[in-house]
């Protein structure tokens, strides 16, 4: 698995986008172990920190993100937990895809096949984003290998994304370019926290490498995080803590945090105010805490 071609276009721009990535894992703040687990779907890179024994917890980034953006929440949720940071097949990453992942099914396999070699029978799973989609994905699909489950903003899942939110995303996709992109990040930040001096490093590292990805990295088709039957919902048997920013962009939250509400059996929701997309590393204290409130035992 380690000669698996690589899937960035040239070599010059894969070592820009590593410079990055490698920039944005100096802001983790607590001692981590890196991995990197075979599977048929390619090489599954991902880092370790907390307790050896402690439970497991899985965190699953937003697209184009990479593991890195779990710097601000790391120190606080491996405390008590052994977490596993993962980078997303099929996004640019560490990560090395081999077989494409063409469907739902493809990713709960991806996943199960992780635990496996990690030797986690179940685990606890957070979920930002695109990441919240394949979580709410492998709860519905693999629901024996889950505890408890948080989606923070999901892409899809409960609601479709807004009209705008492609028309925004389809430049930086045509036109890869660094202002294009943060334009787009822009537009899901809540403003005010774009003027924070905790929040602007992190925003800084994940627009660049958001940038070199699009410009760099050779995309498969992949799969499109779609929105979820009422019956998948209503057959979810993990609780689920559903968080989604109070000024969130890409879908009405209010109208999200309804449809959870009525369909999912074990369910906690709120709105994190002063937030849009943005909420794991602009308001990461109130939904650390959060999280961490949700998953205590008992």
């Amino acid at each position: 698995m380690e000669n698996l071609p690589s899937f960035f276009k040239s070599p010059e721009g894969e070592a820009r986008y590593r410079a990055a990535y490698e920039a944005s894992l100096r802001l983790w703040p607590v001692a981590y172990q890196a991995m990197d687990i075979p599977g048929r779907f390619g090489c599954t890179h991902l880092v370790i920190s907390g307790p050896p024994g402690a439970p497991a917890l899985v965190l699953l980034h937003g697209y184009f993100a990479s593991l890195t953006m779990w710097s601000p929440n790391i120190a606080e949720l491996s405390q008590d937990y052994r977490v596993y940071a993962v980078d997303v097949m099929g996004q640019p990453s560490r990560s090395i895809p081999d077989q494409p992942i063409r469907s739902r099914a493809d990713f709960v396999e991806w996943l199960t096949t992780l635990f496996d070699s990690l030797k986690i029978d179940r685990a606890h799973l957070v979920g930002m984003s695109y990441g919240g989609w394949l979580t709410l994905n492998y709860a519905i699909g693999a629901p024996e290998r889950v505890d408890r489950i948080v989606l923070l903003s999901p892409a899809g899942g409960f609601l479709p994304l807004v009209k705008q939110f492609f028309l925004r995303a389809m430049p930086m996709m045509l036109l890869p370019r660094r202002f294009v992109v943060n334009s787009f990040m822009s537009w899901l930040t809540y403003k005010e926290n774009l003027r924070d001096a905790h929040t602007r490093p992190i925003y800084d590292c994940l627009v660049d490498q958001m940038y070199l990805g699009a410009r760099y990295f050779r995309m498969q088709a992949g799969v499109m995080p779609g929105v979820f039957s009422d019956d998948e919902l209503r057959r979810l048997q993990a609780p689920i803590l559903l968080l989604i920013g109070q000024q969130e962009v890409i879908y009405d939250p209010a109208a999200a945090l309804e449809r959870a509400r009525r369909l999912v059996p074990s369910f906690e929701g709120e709105l994190v105010p002063r937030a849009s997309h943005d909420m794991s590393f602009s308001q990461a204290q109130f939904v650390d805490a959060r999280i961490l409130e949700f998953l205590k035992p008992g």
